[in-house]
């Protein structure tokens, strides 16, 4: 699995170098906020500067130094034998390594917050300036142009439905294979083409974020205004044809021949591109700063509304989104009722990612059981997974566990458990409960259904055999 293992490093380590270069500038001065502070003319007048210098680097080293210990413990996960539990370490070091990297920005707004207050800046909480010409008429996102690549994924999807249903024959038949590999591209067509649909509003949304005023002249706000609405508009699309890119490959991969490394290959390509495009975008909107930054001569003070420099908080504010300080995109504000209930989902869905992946680790790692009780062959694996009476069964066989060459269409595939619904030998739909480190199987037919099933040990799965036959 050394594909997942390239893919799980690079997507953390995409992540830190984007958030630590984007958020930890080496050179303050030409940023236009400095820790979720305002960047403002005082901070550069000595002594000042120096203060904000001293702020700024050490912030930035405490950064770097977290951000070198994540890479490095993602790369030392590797070495972990087991694949279910390096899987997950993988998966649980995501969201708190992001927590953890927030940690010196927190600090560092902290102390630009108190150096405010020090050199004698007034709080200007509360105050907002609107650029009545301009208001809500600085728009950059052609809406036909994020639709089309939707619609070509969803036309995909429903192909990959209908071939998932049997209503058409794709898998497989340039191969030959004539519609007998694995089925299941639906689920992850329908997965891919989900994430394009949550973009498309996301990005109606930004597009349509009240405009920022940083010049008494309103040409110049308009035109900043829609150079940043652009760079965002622009990614949303590059990401959204990306996302319908990688599901017309993974189809046309099925057309040839299924294979689950190839499949993964272009899962890492997918998530390098996406990361790719995040980058562009951030990097579009320092040099957008850097352009209008000698243009700047309205620089409302809302520092306060911004706890730690990452939440905003603000219930004179009527708007539900606003612009991130950390980080690219939108955010929204927690003052809002719906900003408080978007929250609290939030951080529900964040509980129940970490509950999922508890429940995938318990997968992996909980033994398999097959015994015949009441007249019934019962495959136990948390719970019951298959109950097939005896009186049905016919056609038993023993099989090498290791010859056989199967396909998940859909269920558990986590070496060296594997439940669900497989393609194996080029058979179509069959069930399997089967632990791969038991060297035998066994085969047999129920009403028609295939069944491959092992025991938690070579002498439970011979028992079991002689049993049946």
């Amino acid at each position: 699995m050394v594909v997942v293992d390239f893919i799980m490093i690079a997507l953390i380590a995409v992540t830190m170098l984007v958030m630590f270069f984007y958020d930890y500038p080496g050179n303050w001065r030409n940023r236009k906020l400095i820790y979720g502070v305002r960047n403002r003319g005082e901070f550069k007048d000595s002594p000042v500067s120096e203060d904000v210098d001293r702020i700024a680097s050490a912030n930035r080293k405490t950064a770097l130094i977290i951000m070198s210990v994540i890479l490095v413990l993602a790369v030392l996960t590797v070495f972990i034998p087991d694949e279910v539990i390096r899987i997950t370490v993988w998966s649980m070091m995501v969201i708190p390594s992001l927590v953890i990297m927030m940690i010196p920005y927190a600090k560092g707004n902290r102390e630009m917050k108190t150096l405010k207050r020090t050199i004698g800046i007034a709080s200007g909480k509360g105050q907002t300036f609107t650029d009545l010409k301009s208001a809500g008429s600085v728009h950059a996102l052609k809406i036909v142009n994020i639709l089309i690549p939707n619609i070509i994924a969803v036309v995909f999807f429903i192909t990959a439905l209908l071939s998932d249903l049997g209503v058409v024959k794709l898998q497989g038949i340039i191969s030959g294979m004539g519609g007998n590999a694995p089925a299941g591209i639906a689920i992850m067509a329908g997965s891919f083409m989900s994430v394009g649909l949550i973009i498309l509003p996301i990005a109606i949304m930004m597009d349509n974020i009240r405009n920022e005023v940083i010049s008494e002249d309103s040409d110049v706000n308009m035109n900043y205004n829609r150079a940043r609405k652009k760079a965002m508009a622009d990614s949303m699309v590059q990401v959204t044809w990306i996302n319908t890119a990688f599901i017309i490959c993974a189809m046309a991969l099925y057309l040839v021949i299924p294979a689950e490394l190839i499949t993964l290959i272009l899962v890492g390509i997918y998530v390098l591109l996406v990361m790719g495009a995040v980058i562009l975008m951030a990097r579009k909107n320092i040099m957008i700063d850097r352009r209008y930054r000698k243009e700047t001569t309205v620089a409302p003070d809302d520092d306060d509304n911004w706890l730690l420099g990452q939440f905003y908080y603000n219930p004179d504010d009527r708007r539900l989104n606003v612009e991130k300080r950390m980080g690219i995109g939108g955010t929204i504000n927690l003052a809002h009722p719906a900003g408080k209930v978007i929250a609290a989902v939030s951080i529900l869905l964040l509980l129940g990612s970490f509950m999922a992946i508890g429940y995938m680790l318990m997968l992996g790692k909980s033994p398999m059981s097959v015994r015949i009780e009441d007249g019934n062959v019962i495959c136990h694996h948390v719970i019951d997974t298959y109950k097939v009476p005896v009186s049905s069964i016919s056609d038993v066989s023993l099989e090498d566990t290791s010859a056989l060459k199967y396909y998940r269409e859909y269920g558990v595939a986590m070496d060296p458990v594997f439940t669900g619904n497989f393609t194996v030998n080029g058979e179509h739909g069959c069930s399997m409960f089967i632990n791969k480190n038991v060297g035998n199987c066994i085969r047999f037919i129920s009403d028609g259904d295939v069944y491959y099933i092992t025991g938690s040990t070579v002498e439970e799965t011979l028992q079991i055999y002689e049993d049946l036959t």
